[in-house]
């Protein structure tokens, strides 16, 4: 009598074995799959392999999606919060700190397990950090190395507080151990931080010396095995001090650095290459090719997979500056320094006083336009009520800025004063971690106005030019409109054409067909573009290095992409990147939200 043979997962030829091992989470499952014998171990590593190259080869076609991971009410959740350190250690990525929406700051260390996609609060042991945000998070060997920092100020009208602060994490025993060192950089934050062997490698920032408080291009080095501070010697020709930048690892004797910000309206779009191979570190500047694709990422998250660079922007490099349309003021002109709440009305009794003074005092010459200081306001019964100053809003990395000393009269004839905004000053609530391109004065003249070009002018537009002008915004708006329409129902036409030639059947002919075909999911405008520059040559020439920046397609947009957040992470995973967290200013509302999302950008499964 004959005997049926069992098969087993092993009878599989090494394509199908190697498929269903690519379905598999590639992270712990992956890893227990190589412990199971020589051929599944073999396996196991040529998806790994498969895994990074596809997504390099997906970032250079363009052929991504992305995913949010959703989270039952029944495990840990995180609490949502910008500015935070993250870093990838083993199969789970580390996050620390952060700062939320109601000027607060955290310390908490919470770990995302990639291979059950779900939050695990450690409860660990030690000397615990400051609860800070801006700080530097970097794996070395089994520990996490914590540095720098800033919170927000718990007094009033005070500056937020810059940490020095030195911790490291040990995993395996759950431990913060704090290293407190004679020797050391400044208290700072901004800056950035990469492993080159046995050293973690500083670079940047936004500092506190004795001295002053300001942006650095200076380089710090740890001994991650002494724990000891240096000072390398480092070249004359050094990048502009900023903070802000992306820097990363090119082997272990080079590190490249992009971008960053030098304070108000000085964004970099440079690439610098570090050389740390002699006793004297030299600087490179770096040529950029395609420059015209370049994004700014001094607040948008960015990591490297290979030789690839991936920077999460804007959909256009200039979304960051900020148009404001003035509305007409009073018909003297006369405004006190404002603060984005538009012009103060001026009552009767001060409107004499100022028109004698013009008359008696200033003849033939127009009324100032921005006095230095606004006129006192009328006789009342009781002393007027003082207004305390502003509080000071954090600026560009939450750092909040000192309130400018009043202004001073000058002698001399008087004129009409252009608008000088201080980079140190915030005048507004909503964009007040966004860099001021454009001017924020008082909103007037029915005209656009930029910071370099601010004086106002002497000779306001009539009325009916101003609503001619409106009509004709109006009317151009309504056709481009109409042009974006028209392009949409082309494209669904299109779209239904190529599903009906991918299915072999004729195309629709009625109304009623046409609505048959599911459309695929709307992409969002206001979500993170994805930015690809290519860095393989960046060392084929020592001395003349070279970076390209890669051709967006559909202005980097893929349906799903995360809401536009900033001061959000992302780090690679297993052929996948992880992004969470991160800050939305919405200038209408005058509001500002905080996510805890966790969003992967992976290549598209394909199925067999």
């Amino acid at each position: 009598m004959a005997t049926l043979a069992l098969a087993s997962i092993n009878d599989l030829p090494n394509e199908i074995l190697e498929f269903i091992f690519s379905l598999v989470p590639p992270y712990q499952d992956l890893d227990r799959c190589c412990v199971v014998c020589k051929r599944w171990e073999s396996l196991a590593n040529n998806v790994r392999i498969r895994k990074k190259a596809s997504l390099q080869k997906a970032l250079t076609d363009f052929n991504l999606c992305w995913k949010e991971e959703l989270f039952s009410s029944q495990t840990p959740s995180i609490a949502a919060r910008f500015a935070h350190a993250s870093s990838l250690h083993r199969n789970s990525m580390f996050v620390f700190g952060g700062a939320s929406s109601f000027d607060t700051t955290f310390n908490d260390l919470w770990r995302f397990d990639l291979s059950l996609r779900r939050w695990v609060r450690p409860i660990s042991m030690g000397s615990y950090p400051s609860p800070k945000a801006g700080a530097s998070l970097v794996c070395y060997q089994n520990a996490l190395v914590l540095f720098g920092g800033w919170r927000h100020s718990y007094t009033p009208f005070q500056m937020c507080t810059l940490f020095d602060e030195l911790h490291q994490y040990n995993v395996a025993e759950n431990r913060w151990t704090i290293h407190n060192l004679a020797f050391g950089p400044p208290p700072m934050t901004g800056h950035s931080a990469t492993v080159h062997r046995n050293k973690m490698v500083v670079f940047g920032g936004y500092q506190k010396t004795q001295e002053n408080l300001g942006t650095s291009n200076d380089i710090w080095v740890l001994d991650l095995d002494k724990m000891a501070w240096k000072r390398p010697t480092v070249s004359e020709q050094k990048p502009p001090p900023r903070y802000g930048q992306f820097q990363m690892a090119i082997g272990e004797d080079h590190i490249l650095v992009l971008g960053g910000t030098g304070g108000v309206n000085r964004i970099f779009n440079d690439a610098w290459l570090l050389d740390m191979k002699n006793d004297v570190w030299r600087w490179r500047a770096v040529q950029i090719k395609n420059k015209k694709c370049t994004v700014h990422n001094w607040s948008y998250p960015a990591c490297n997979i290979g030789s690839k660079v991936i920077v999460l922007g804007p959909t256009s490099p200039n979304d960051f500056q900020i148009v404001r349309q003035h509305r007409p003021s009073n018909h003297h002109g006369l405004h006190p320094p404002n603060l984005g709440r538009g012009p103060r009305p001026v009552n009767p009794a001060e409107r004499n006083r100022i028109a004698a003074a013009a008359a008696n005092n200033e003849p033939n010459i127009p009324p100032r336009q921005n006095p230095v200081r606004p006129p006192p306001p009328p006789p009342m019964a009781s002393p007027p009520r003082q207004q305390p100053p502003p509080e000071p809003r954090p600026g560009p990395s939450g750092l909040s800025a000192p309130n400018p000393p009043p202004a001073q009269p000058q002698p001399g004839p008087s004129r009409p004063l252009p608008t000088i905004r201080s980079p140190n000053y915030r005048q507004q609530d909503d964009d007040h971690l966004l860099p001021k391109r454009f001017n924020q004065s008082p909103e007037q003249h029915g005209h656009m106005a930029m910071a370099a070009f601010s004086v106002p002018p002497t000779n306001p537009p009539p009325l009916h030019a101003t609503r001619e002008r409106q009509l004709e915004r109006l009317r151009k708006m309504e056709e481009k409109i109409s042009a974006m329409r028209r392009i949409k129902e082309q494209e669904q036409r299109d779209l239904e054409q190529a599903q009906a030639a991918a299915n072999n059947l004729p195309a629709a002919t009625s109304h009623h067909e046409a609505q048959l075909p599911v459309t695929p999911k709307r992409i969002k405008r206001n979500g993170l573009a994805i930015y690809v520059c290519d860095i393989s040559q960046l060392l084929t020439n020592a001395n003349e290095p070279v970076i390209e920046w890669q051709e967006t397609k559909n202005s980097g947009l893929i349906a799903g992409a995360p809401d536009h957040f900033t001061f959000s992470t992302m780090v690679a995973g297993n052929g996948e990147l992880i992004v969470f967290g991160g800050l939305n200013k919405n200038p209408k509302s005058e509001s500002s939200s905080v996510t805890n999302a966790v969003h992967f950008l992976t290549v598209p499964t394909e199925v067999v």
